[in-house]
Parts: C-alpha cells; structure tokens; sequence
C-alpha cells in the first residue's frame, strides 16, 4: 500500500463506532495526495463540489499463454499499424501541400516573362557534372578515398569501419589502380575485404526448463568459463520488459520490442530463435551471438525489475524477509530491485568481453549488451565503471561506422534504423552522463553525418523484419536536438575558464533551447500553466533534461546573486536582493531558471500517483536533486521561501520514499538536501520543512494538501516561457541584442569571478555560510 493509500478511520454517527475506511481513494483525492473518507461521491468531493471518480484497483486473475501470446501479438501487430498510419499521414499532408502550390505556380505571371527564364549557372556547385577518373585506354576508373570510409573486415573475421584517412583504406584503393579492374560484385568484395579466418572454440549452450548453461571455451583471448542462469516465467519476463518499455520507449532505444518479445517467445515455446543478423555461418557465430541475446534480457529483467522498485522472485511474487535462517543464508534478498538478474548477466558479460575478447564489442549485439550493462552500473550509483562502459559503447558505434551510417546501401530500411537509433541512445546517454559528472564530451557533433531516426512505410516487411516494432521517432529527434544543446552548453561554459564576456554565449544557449521548446508539436510538449499538469513518462524524460539545460545555462548568474548576498549584511537582517532595478534580460534568465526547477519537481510529482517514477532510477535522481538544490539557493539569495516550500516539501516526499525502499545514492541525496537548507535556515523559515523530514524513517504525508502555488507562477514580473508564447519569445531577442551598460558590467564580474568552475567554491561557500551566522 502506498502513500496515497492509507488507512482512514471515520466516525460513524449512526452507531457512534468507528468505521474503517475501504483503502480505494477517489481520483481526486488521489490526485492532491490526501486521505480519502470514500463513499459515493466522498465527503471531500462533495465539500468541493466536484466530479467523484473511483478508479478500479489492480487485480491478479489466472490466464492461459497462449492468450498472453495472443494479447502481446495483437498489441505488436498495432504499433505496426499505428506507425503505417503515422507514416501515411505525414504522406498525405506533404501532398495536399503540393497540390496547393501546384495551382499558383501555374498562374505565376512571372512564368510568362522570359527574362525571368535562366539556364543553370556553371558556378552553381549543384549543377556542376561530377568528374570521373579516366585511364589511357578509356577506362572508367574506381573513385579513389570514399567520402565516409568502408566497411571491412578485421584480421579476425569482424566487420569493422576505417575512415577516408585511414592507411589500410589508402593500400586498398592504390592495390584498385594497380590491378585489373574485377568485373564482378563478388571479386571487388574478395579483393577488398580478406575474408574472416576460422576460429576454432567451442561455445555449448545447454537447457532443462527456463534452467540454462552456456559453456565458453577456452581461446587464445579467454580462459574457458560455464555459467548457469535462470530465465523468470513467461508472464513475468513479458511484465518486465513491458515496463522497461514503458520508461524508455520512444525517448531512447536500447533495443527492438518486437524482436525481443518474439524471440522470448520462441525460447519458451522451444521454437527456433530469429537468425541474428549479418553472422557469418560458422557454429561460433551463431552461438556467441545466442550467447549475447541471453546476456541482453537478463539485463533487460534486472532494469524492468529496477524500474518496478521491488525485488521479486523469477515467478514475478515478492520476495518474503520472513523464513528460517537457513534459507536466508542460502539465498540473501537482493538490496538492489534486479541485482539478482544482473548478478546471473554479469557472468555471461565477463565471459563475452573479456579483454582478450574485447573485439566482441564490435557487433550491434555487444553494443545493446554495453548500453544495458552501463545503464544499470548507472542505476547502482557505479558512475566511474558506468562512464567506462558507455565509453566503450561509443567507441564500438565508431567501429562499425554508425555515426556516418555507413554501408546504408547493403541494409534493408529496418536494419537502418535499428542502426540509427541504436547510435543516437549511445549518443544521448554519453552526453548526458558527462554533463552529469561534470567531465569532458569524447567527440564532438562535427565527426557525425548519420541521419536522426524517421518515420518510414512498414506495411510491406521485408523477411525477418515483420517483427520489428518502432515507436514514433518524434520522442527521440527531439531528444537527440535538446541533449546536443545541453552539450553545447557543457563545452562552452564549464570546460575552461571564459576569455571574454561570456553574455553572448549565455544569450546563444537560452535562445536555442527556447527554439527547441517553441518547435515541439503539441501533442510532445506539455502546459505548464495549467493548475494541475497532465504528463507522460515519456515526456517528462524530455521536458527535464530542457529544464536541466535552463539550469546549466543560467547556474553562473544564480552563483553571483547567491554569493552576494551570502557577503552582504542582508542575510542577518532578514532582507533580500531586491531584483526591480535589474534589466528585464536579467529578470528573463532568473524567472527561466526559476520556473525550470518548480517544473522539474511538478513533472515528477505529476507522476507519483501512476507510480511512474523510477525510484531506482539515476536520471529522475538527479534531475530531482539539482532542481531542488538551485530552489534552495533561490530562497536564500531572494527569499521566496512560500512560493518554493510546497515543491521543495514534495521533492522531499519522493526521496524519503526512494530512501526508504533501499536507494542509498537517493539516501544521500537526501541528507544533502537537509543539510543545505539547515545551513540556509536563516531566521528559522524553514523550521516547520525539517521538523517535518529530518530523521524521518516513515514516507511523511505532504505538508500541502491543496496546492497554493500550482502553476508554479514567476516571482518577477517578467516575460513567461511558456510553451507558445511567442511575443514573449520576440521580446526576449530584441532586448537580448541591445544590452545595457550594467548588464554589461555585470556579466564582465560574473566572467571575471567564474565562480561556477572554481575548484575550492565548497570552501568559500563554507566560509561565507560561516560568516552568515548571527
């Protein structure tokens, strides 16, 4: 039972006893997260004169497999049809756009004049004739140096990438002038590409039930290793990955649904697995790679049971901390929810990627593998070896040329985009993992010329491809352009000290997330001025790593205006900086950086009562407690503690929660928390906040029932970024363009100071909170 279900004693003025309440609250009450007296329509509804809804509770029913198999058919066959749908839409629109033209253009006087007619232009670079290399006797000769580079093969049978400038690409195209031109796509194959050497190993896979053992042989690059697992049952498997789905799907893609779901439903029926692709047919191959698939669900059943924030056991049943002490010596309940799953996959991934065999990584295979493993090192606050693993991820995406999409001409349009967004998750996840340990990007945009996933006709699949399942690529080109800003906001503003007035750059980085947000279609964006906010999983996977981008952009002016007042004799008297004679430039970026982290609190919290954030989860961690934090630096440089206590009183709630089902890295966070806003209690504002959360081991009840601030209002009178506010966003770039002198002034200090990169501002922060103290 949760937070937003507990037990509820009511007096019963009939008999004069007491009457326990049913544990179903109505939607309404659930909603503002307070006690439901029930009945229909309940006490609460009626006081307020609204509509009381009651939402059937969760009930577990016994059914077949086979119609589980029916259901996760049906449902498959109609995101097939509902991306077809997509894709004839987009169609349509673009043709009436052209039959619109059509007609004006037939009409265009200026088609009648003549002197309007030209001929292409010979310096028009579009229209010049591409030159082809010809020998003496008149032969077409072979372009030399490929714009993007090759695909070959390694000495040990892999497909691996080399760009233009690489030597073994340089031999191959002099070795082309030097012999005879082959006639035949076979023989420029052979003579380009040497082809795998065999290697003898021996991989054994071995079942008895959902009881497996893989045996690996030993090679010149690994010591033989056997390693026994357990597959869960079949309605539980399905349940994770659904739910792994549910948090990721559309905004990242760690793999395909409907090959995995297909194949896992072969597994269990004793049915032949899909034949992975681009193998070549040796035993080795194909059992390495069935060796691979194993080792990505578990990883797959370890992040889906993270995400549901309880460890079950493989039948889906919680695990009882009741028994005798033999048992729990035998088998200790995991302290992680999915430890138990990824403990099992970690052995097949030592076996698999073992530094001899590191090449492994060089397959898309190895590459979902490193992307879940990392994933999950992420979850269980493992950032350094996490960071290592999405480092490798990337370098492998680099072997097989995924950034420049190379070899496009040699796969079908589902292996395409498999590709594309497989490259673009690996993208995302090594960007945002750097701007969330504050380390350097590995490469930068200019290196990449692979094209952002798209929607695509998937009403005729090609063999083996019907089973493919693509969400709309909406969710994930939107999420590819917000993290490239948030990149650029990384390199630029926290990677040197500034040489000159950073302004500009601030005002460049605010106006493109700004365009980013103006540009999303309705239906991927969400109303942040409505009291109470409708919102998806998966766009609050978007809409915080926006708000984190507004943060990062605008940290530097909040430290200035936090370290001012902390030297200021403001503080002791209770007085704040007063922010009315600062330029609406300034007011805009405060106000920005201000309603970003109400909105990132709102987000979540909109979430909580579909049980849809990730407890467990590192991103929703850490978006939280950097929004949190900055509200707190709000407060104690402009004292709007009434208008941030209900959200900050909230974001507690959730990382008590997270604390007390057994998130130690949300633990921690948590007493950060407390401890800064124990530090910035200056004339005991926030004494009723900690009394109501320090030492608290039980998930407390919201101090705010009923929202007081729901929209998250501006405590400045400035412009509002709203969704569609267009003349705000005008307003905006015509002040931008012509700065004042104090403006001017202002940012040369905050340049100067560059005290968000400075390494011993903990220190001084210390020592002014020292001096603070009355």
């Amino acid at each position: 039972m949760d937070i937003f279900e507990e037990d509820y004693q009511s007096l019963d003025e009939t008999t004069g006893g007491l009457k326990k309440r049913s544990t179903l609250a109505c939607l309404r009450c659930r909603r503002r997260h307070i006690k439901c007296p029930g009945g229909e329509p309940c006490v609460r509804c009626t006081q307020a004169n609204e509509p009381c809804e009651y939402m059937e509770g969760d009930r577990k029913i016994v059914i077949s497999v086979k119609y589980l198999n029916k259901l996760q058919a049906d449902i498959a066959q109609l995101k097939i049809e509902n991306a077809n749908l997509r894709t004839s839409l987009k169609n349509v629109s673009r043709d009436e756009v052209i039959e619109e033209e059509a007609p004006r253009a037939s009409v265009d006087p200026t088609l009648n004049n003549l002197d309007h007619l030209s001929t292409p232009s010979i310096d028009d670079p579009k229209m010049m004739p591409k030159p082809k290399a010809v020998s003496v006797e008149g032969e077409v000769i072979t372009p030399y140096l490929d714009k993007y580079g090759r695909i070959i093969h390694s000495r040990t049978g892999e497909r691996i990438y080399v760009g233009a400038s690489s030597m073994t690409l340089f031999g191959l195209e002099v070795n082309n002038l030097i012999t005879p031109i082959p006639t035949s796509p076979e023989s420029v194959h052979s003579s380009e590409t040497p082809g795998p050497i065999p290697r003898s190993t021996e991989t054994i896979l071995e079942k008895e039930g959902n009881a497996y053992r893989i045996m690996l042989g030993k090679t010149y690059s690994r010591p033989g290793i056997s390693v026994n697992f357990t597959l869960p049952s079949y309605s539980y498997a399905m349940l994770l990955v659904d739910t792994f789905v549910s948090y990721n799907d559309g905004c990242f893609y760690f793999f395909n649904e409907g090959l995995v779901k297909e194949n896992l439903r072969r597994i269990y029926n004793d049915e032949p697995t899909l034949k992975p692709e681009n193998y070549d047919d040796i035993k080795e191959d194909q059992t390495l790679l069935e060796t691979m698939w194993f080792c990505k669900v578990l990883l797959i059943f370890a992040i889906g049971e993270m995400y549901l924030g309880t460890a079950n056991s493989p039948d889906g049943y919680k695990l009882k901390n009741k028994g005798n002490k033999r048992m729990k010596a035998r088998k200790p309940v995991p302290k992680l929810p999915g430890s138990g799953f990824f403990n099992q996959a970690s052995e097949l991934f030592t076996g698999l990627f073992a530094s001899g065999a590191i090449d492994n990584c060089a397959r898309e295979s190895g590459i979902e593998v490193l992307l879940l493993y990392a994933f999950y090192l992420q979850v269980a606050d493992c950032t350094v070896a996490s960071y290592f693993y999405f480092g490798i991820a990337l370098r492998a995406s680099l072997v097989l040329g995924m950034h420049v999409d190379i070899g496009k001409e040699t796969f079908n349009r589902y292996q395409l985009e498999h590709r594309r967004r497989l490259w673009w998750t690996v993208y995302m996840y090594e960007r945002m993992l750097a701007s969330k340990a504050g380390l350097p990007l590995s490469f930068t945009d200019d290196n990449i010329s692979a094209d952002l996933p798209d929607d695509f006709d998937m009403s005729n699949p090609e063999k083996n491809c019907e089973f493919y399942i693509f969400p709309e690529a909406e969710f994930i080109r939107n999420c590819v352009k917000i993290t490239q800003i948030n990149a650029d906001i990384l390199g630029r503003l926290y990677n040197r000290q500034p040489k000159s007035n950073i302004l500009p750059v601030v005002h460049e980085l605010v106006m493109n997330l700004l365009k980013w947000k103006k540009s999303l279609p309705e239906y991927v964006n969400c109303d942040y001025t409505q009291p109470e906010i409708q919102i998806s999983r998966l766009v609050v996977n978007m809409m915080t790593e926006y708000f984190q981008g507004i943060n990062l952009a605008v940290r530097p002016l909040l430290f200035h205006f936090v370290v001012l007042q902390l030297k200021s004799s403001n503080t002791k008297l209770g007085e704040y900086i007063n922010l009315s004679k600062c330029s609406s430039v300034i007011l805009t970026l405060i106000n920005a950086s201000f309603q970003a982290s109400i909105n990132t609190v709102r987000s979540l919290w909109a979430l909580m009562p579909e049980n849809m954030v990730a407890l467990f989860g590192y991103m929703d961690r850490e978006y939280l407690f950097t929004s949190t934090a900055t509200l707190i630096l709000f407060n104690a440089a402009f004292g709007v503690n009434e208008i941030t206590r209900e959200h900050l009183d909230h974001a507690l709630v959730i990382f008590t929660k997270m604390r007390n089902l057994g998130n130690h890295p949300a633990a921690l966070r948590r007493e950060q928390l407390l401890k800064l806003l124990e530090l910035l209690n200056f004339n005991g504002v926030w004494n009723d906040l900690l009394e109501a959360h320090l030492d608290s081991f039980n998930t407390p009840l919201p101090m705010f029932n009923e929202s007081t601030q729901q929209n998250g209002a501006s405590f400045l009178k400035s412009p509002s970024l709203g969704p569609v506010n267009s003349e705000a966003f005008q307003a905006i770039e015509k002040t931008w363009n012509n700065p004042t002198d104090s403006d001017v002034k202002l940012w040369n200090d905050i340049t100067t100071e560059a005290i968000w990169l400075n390494d011993d501002f903990g220190e001084e922060f210390e020592s002014l909170l020292e001096s603070c103290k009355p």
